[in-house]
């Protein structure tokens, strides 16, 4: 069975057929009560989507092995062909509801085809390495059955542990950090330069020095529900069907030729803890989505505009929403082209929504006369992911001693509220018993990502509750509701024990 399923991600890696682990991680996350999952994805963040990926892939090996058992004690006076015939019935009858279940809407076919392949192959193995024959070679002077099989289980347990943990791996580094006050420049602000143009510079004693408010590329937050493997799209193949009463398709080179617009950028998943580091800011250039709308001719009964993607990834959102000038079809980060990571060769940006409302890879936009639930939607999250209001601190964090006595300046952090913007920023160093204001300045002048900074007057020796809260453009205080993100986004205030001594 091990090296079915390594035969499984080798198909889904090469010609792009979901593996059963793909499919069933899908599955799981319908089936599952939606505050389960959330509890999970809450805890996990990064690792959650290739945890449940690997999970069930050892979950396949596990099943293989139990068929194999029972088939040796329970069929072994059956036929061969009856054997085998058992073994693909009861192992279908196990997995192609999965498929069912999880399955894309345009591949559940041949994903179900290609299910039944797998387990028509591991039952002739099961046979070829069974007791009867297997010490016999295939051919005169050759390895036997048996050696041959477990050779293919050695190589794709090999491949299995290069594929699954290379992956492992890129999920431990992207969720290592936290990236949101970066203080390297973008690649389009000269080096010399430390601020964006447009913000005001800092003196060199100014507590915002050094702050661009920009992630780079490669510390930008990457969640995704394919976990594993992101879809690589052949810029030279793919083309961008949009449609409506004269529907027409880009291909790459034709909508990076029409007339863009480029600006900063937050992004904010859905499932960001308090204080977590699922939240990042980058300089995105694009085509606003309602130029390519009003070239196709949007239809008078549209509601709203539905996106699919290369991964089968499905979102929409409001006309007036797509209808607005700060939502874009996005083609390049940071002054270079989309990384596969995040979307290339195109995403959809907007303002004011969780990420999973941007979708990446994006193949299709379609105006639909009734309210579409996308793909996470369709698990139980909230279908207009706005953003809660969001604030962290940054600095000092509770392995960080601070000194008693002096005034300590060095308190920093980060607000966001979507377009709704951040009026104020308070922080408590008892606990929340009181508050002072912080200190706000908006470093980029196009975007309502809003850093902080705090000069706390005399520390005194001892264990501190730090906590910060705040209040949005309207007015509107932070939610002090300790709460997990699922349906709608993580509420409460971060606290961090800080030491002085």
């Amino acid at each position: 069975m091990t090296a079915v399923v390594a035969l499984m991600f080798a198909l889904r890696f090469a010609v792009g057929v979901q593996a059963l682990p793909d499919v069933a991680a899908d599955a799981l996350t319908l089936i599952l009560p939606g505050g389960v999952f959330g509890y999970l994805i809450d805890r996990l963040q990064e690792f959650g989507r290739p945890s449940l990926i690997v999970g069930v892939a050892l979950g396949l090996i596990l099943l293989g092995a139990l068929a194999g058992a029972g088939a040796a004690r329970f069929l072994d006076r059956l036929p061969r062909v009856a054997r085998v015939l058992v073994v693909v019935g009861v192992l279908a009858a196990l997995t192609l509801p999965i498929v069912l279940i999880g399955g894309s809407e345009d591949s559940t076919g041949s994903t179900a085809l290609a299910t039944l392949g797998y387990w028509v192959l591991f039952a002739v193995g099961l046979e070829l390495g069974g007791s009867r024959g297997a010490a016999q070679p295939l051919v005169a002077g050759g390895p036997s059955r048996r050696a041959l099989l477990y050779g293919a289980g050695a190589i794709g347990a090999v491949y299995l542990a290069d594929y699954l943990g290379g992956r492992i791996v890129t999920a431990v580094r992207l969720g290592g950090t936290k990236p949101t006050v970066a203080v390297s420049p973008p690649p389009s602000v000269a080096p010399a330069t430390p601020v964006p143009p447009g913000a005001t510079a800092a003196p060199a004693t100014d507590p915002f020095a050094g702050l661009t408010g920009i992630t780079t590329t490669n510390d930008f937050y990457v969640v995704t529900k394919n976990g594993l493997d992101d879809p690589t799209v052949d810029p030279g193949q793919w083309r961008l069907q949009v449609q409506g009463q004269r529907p027409y398709a880009l291909s790459y080179d034709e909508l990076r030729a029409l007339p863009a617009v480029s600006g900063p950028r937050t992004l904010e998943c859905i499932s960001n803890i308090v204080g977590g580091s699922l939240i990042s800011t980058a300089v995105f250039a694009g085509v606003p989505l309602r130029d390519l709308l009003d070239r196709a001719g949007v239809p008078a009964n549209t509601t709203e505009l539905r996106f699919t993607s290369a991964d089968g990834y499905t979102e929409s959102i409001p006309l007036d929403v797509a209808t607005d000038p700060s939502t874009i079809v996005a083609y390049l980060m940071n002054d270079q082209p989309l990384p596969k990571l995040h979307g290339f060769p195109a995403r959809i940006l907007m303002s004011a929504r969780y990420g999973f409302k941007n979708p990446k890879w994006l193949t299709r936009i379609e105006p639909v006369a009734q309210p579409y639930r996308g793909y996470w939607p369709q698990r139980g999250w909230n279908k207009d992911g706005f953003v809660r209001t969001f604030s962290r601190l940054d600095t000092p964090q509770e392995q960080d001693v601070v000194p008693a006595g002096a005034p300590f300046p060095l308190v920093r952090g980060v607000a966001f509220a979507g377009a709704r913007g951040i009026s104020k920023v308070e922080i408590s160093v008892d606990g929340g018993a009181s508050w002072a204001d912080t200190t706000l300045r908006r470093i980029l002048p196009a975007d309502d990502w809003m850093p902080f900074t705090y000069t706390w007057p005399a520390p005194t020796a001892g264990k501190h509750d730090v906590v910060v809260r705040a209040t949005d453009g309207t007015g509107a205080l932070q939610d002090p509701t300790e709460r997990d993100s699922f349906p709608d986004g993580a509420t409460g205030y971060h606290h961090t024990l800080i030491t002085v001594r």
